[in-house]
């Protein structure tokens, strides 16, 4: 004869099977997966791209402003060497070596203060330039997550990974991802309407 414990653990298993047959189950088969290339998405960006083109002018305007400072020191140097040689072949008096002097002097202090100028509006630059373009990633990287995010809830996806990703072995941490379709191009096209 069947004891009580064994009685009741039949009924329990029974109840058991009954609740799972009746609970919404999310078993693996359920669960919706697809990959992104994160990497590839920022590339093809196109409000990011429209930025970078952005900088890219702000750079070339830096440039033509430096060659301007340039030439302008060059100009300074050449009238350097040729006050120097006019010093040299000339200036036989002490006065008018004074002159020669004040004239060398006043050359050198524009040099200088081209020089300076050039580098401290070189240094600004590349500071600025280095601040703008990691904000420009930081915020396309941000605004592709949130579109990414609103794209799988609209699709019913349980899980989007990216697959740009490199880790210590310099292998993408997915390495594989069964049934898992790849979306990027469909998020790209998203992301540029």
């Amino acid at each position: 004869m069947l004891s009580k414990r064994f009685l009741h653990l039949i009924a329990f298993a029974s109840v058991l099977v009954l609740l799972s047959a009746w609970m919404p189950s999310t078993a693996a088969a359920d669960t919706r997966c697809a990959t992104v290339n994160a990497d590839e998405l920022l590339k093809n960006y196109k409000k990011a791209n429209d930025h970078r083109k952005a900088l890219l002018a702000k750079r070339d305007q830096h440039k033509q402003r430096l060659a301007t400072l340039a030439a302008r020191r060059t100009k300074v140097s050449e009238s350097m060497a040729s006050l120097r040689e006019e010093i040299i072949k000339q200036a036989e008096t002490t006065e008018a070596r004074e002159t020669y002097r004040d004239q060398a002097d006043k050359l050198v202090n524009q040099y200088q203060s081209l020089n300076r100028a050039i580098n401290e509006i070189e240094n600004l630059h590349l500071k600025q330039a280095k601040k703008d373009l990691s904000i420009l990633i930081q915020s396309s990287l941000n605004e592709i997550h949130s579109m990414i995010h609103q794209y799988a809830r609209d699709h019913q996806y349980d899980w989007i990974i990216d697959t740009s990703g490199r880790s210590s072995s310099t292998i993408s941490p997915l390495i594989y991802a069964r049934d898992a379709e790849d979306i990027t191009d469909k998020i790209s096209e998203h992301i540029n309407q």
